[in-house]
This record gives C-alpha cells, structure tokens and sequence, in this order.
C-alpha cells in the first residue's frame, strides 16, 4: 500500500473512536481486537512491576462499498 492508499489516521477523526475502559498490557491487547472495528493504541505508562501499559480506542469499519464492473 502507498503512501497515498492509507487509510485515514487516529487523530483526522478521533471522534469516532470510545476509549475501552482500563489499561492493558501488551499481552492483554488481542482479547479485545476483532474484525468489525478500527483501534488505535497508545502507550499509557507503566505498572508497579514495570510491565508496559496500553490505552485502547476503537471505532466502528466503514463498509467499502463494492466496485462495479
């Protein structure tokens, strides 16, 4: 994918994206990931133990209308 194919990013609409609740560790990360939403991750510090922590935002795909032919 170009430069010029990407999908827009987080911060052009960060509306759309609700904060899931919590912070998670990296390993944490793919028991809330799915098919139907974009995500955006940021780093959130450490915990006590200094396992990195993660912020997690997701927003609803945008259906791709199909070309026709």
């Amino acid at each position: 994918m170009s430069d010029e194919q990407k999908l827009p990013m987080p911060a052009e609409r960060p509306e759309d994206f609700q904060r899931l609740p919590g912070l998670f560790r990296k390993w944490e990360v793919e028991q809330v990931l799915d098919g139907d939403h974009d995500f955006h991750i940021e780093e959130a510090g450490t915990a006590s133990d200094g396992t990195h922590l993660f912020a997690v935002y997701r927003r609803e795909l945008t259906p791709n209308p199909k070309k026709e032919a």
